[in-house]
């Protein structure tokens, strides 16, 4: 068992961490998540205890940063609870892994100096161990809770994890200076702040004088055309109106390229004879379009659907990236799919099937790529993109299924891939947030949630 104290301790952690995350953006927090379980570890209390302050103090977390899965309306919510207490009890055991992982290390290492780097050593190969596999949860990476932190950022550019060791080294810093009254934890903690934020101005600055050749300009559409809507045979006239004077807005403006969200229109545009996509290709004039479609594709006389991004231009070119990472149980069942099939809110279409090609596409004299969603979380796969040549990356999602406060966090990925792989995003949401965030940090364009509207800007290339 735990106790009261201990029980205390843990679900103080989980509960800042969880607050240090968008949309509540209280990223400092992060900083001092970790202490109350580091005093559980060097306490007197029993291992088993131990291990369930850790679970307990990450359930509490992921339970507030993943609450809007609990959300969502694309399922019964039956299943929605079910998957969100599901996702929460799976997760919290990779910080069980944390502390064995750590525990190991510290009884076989000798040198108090190597003892103290294990805890942020061992976290970032516990959020690199959660990355990969279908049940992948970058969602949760302690990055992204310092994504209102424009300078603190730029350090995932220099490395993906040194945000996440800078975060940990901060919390034991802090710690040391509470259990043993050394001042020097203090200006250890006071250096390695101010030199992160000098370090980050100085990446900014580099950026913000950098030379650039190429530029393009862009509008983005977000329609506001919920699931429930949009599948109603009896709103399909209303949702087509809505969508042409959207182009036509964005026409007016004579973009390079006009970006619209995930599934978008729900025609199959890629079959070869189209004639949506002719008559669409027919108004583009010199601009190109991205859109999200449903795609269904026949191989070796097997039917395999795709939530796909189509690109188009006005001389009838088009092509397709078919989404890479999907959202398990939401759009396939990785494990027991026959048992478990019920629960995929797309019943009627089957499982999507995964895609494999990390495309780019070009705009112009640019060089560009697409990202569906739940892509948008992984670091390895865009950084995949950027390896293929991509200048720009698109990211169209529709996150109106899950409340408000998830298309708080997916804006903040979009952001922190910007900074990362020093490449501007776009966004495109269904029903927001869409926008345009350069390697800055700088947000462009940031829309409001359900407010349907085209935004426009041009972005320049290096």
């Amino acid at each position: 068992m735990i106790s009261k104290k201990n029980l205390g301790f843990s679900t103080l952690s989980g509960v800042l961490l969880g607050l240090s995350f968008p949309p509540f953006n209280l990223g400092f927090l992060a900083w001092i998540f970790l202490i109350p379980l580091i005093h559980i570890y060097y306490s007197e209390a029993c291992f088993k205890e131990k291990i369930l302050s850790f679970y307990t103090a990450s359930f509490v977390s992921h339970a507030i940063i993943t609450h809007w899965v609990a959300l969502n309306s694309g399922t019964s919510m039956q299943v929605a609870i079910f998957s969100y207490l599901a996702l929460c009890f799976f997760y919290s055991f990779y910080w069980v892994l944390y502390l064995i992982i750590v525990h190991i290390s510290i009884k076989n290492i000798f040198f108090d100096r190597a003892k103290f780097l294990i805890w942020p050593i061992m976290w970032i190969a516990i959020e690199a161990t959660r990355a990969t596999g279908p049940l992948a949860g970058s969602w949760l990476n302690i990055s992204l809770s310092q994504s209102n932190y424009d300078r603190m950022i730029q350090l995932i550019s220099v490395n993906e994890h040194l945000l996440a060791f800078i975060i940990i080294i901060l919390n034991l810093f802090i710690y040391n200076f509470i259990a043993f009254r050394r001042k020097k934890f203090l200006v250890y903690f006071g250096i390695t702040f101010i030199s992160s934020l000098i370090i980050g101005e100085s990446l900014i600055f580099k950026y913000n004088n950098s030379v650039f050749s190429k530029d393009i300009s862009i509008s983005i559409g977000q329609p506001v055309i919920y699931p429930d809507e949009k599948w109603n045979p009896i709103l399909k006239d209303r949702n087509k109106k809505i969508m042409n004077d959207l182009l036509e807005e964005s026409l007016s403006t004579k973009p390079d390229i006009i970006v619209w969200p995930e599934a978008a229109l729900t025609s199959f545009l890629a079959n070869p004879g189209s004639v949506e996509r002719k008559k669409i290709q027919g108004k583009l004039d010199k601009s190109s379009l991205i859109t999200g479609i449903p795609q269904r594709i026949y191989d070796d006389n097997e039917l395999k659907i795709y939530n796909s991004a189509i690109f188009m231009t006005s001389d009838g070119f088009y092509d397709t990236y078919q989404k890479i990472f999907l959202v398990p149980f939401a759009e396939y069942v990785p494990f027991f799919q026959k048992w478990l099939s019920k629960m995929n809110q797309f019943d009627d279409m089957g499982s999507f099937t995964p895609g494999e090609n990390y495309k780019t596409f070009k705009i112009n004299d640019v060089t560009a790529s697409i990202l569906i969603c739940y892509d948008s979380s992984s670091y390895a796969l865009a950084e995949k993109m950027v390896k293929n040549g991509a200048e720009i990356i698109f990211v169209i999602t529709n996150d109106s299924f899950v409340g408000k406060a998830m298309p708080h966090q997916h804006f903040q990925h979009a952001k922190l891939r910007a900074v990362e792989l020093g490449v501007p995003v776009v966004q495109s949401a269904n029903n927001g947030i869409s926008g345009i965030i350069l390697p800055s940090g700088k947000v462009l364009i940031k829309s409001i949630i359900d407010e349907r509207k085209t935004f426009n800007s041009s972005v320049k290339i290096k």
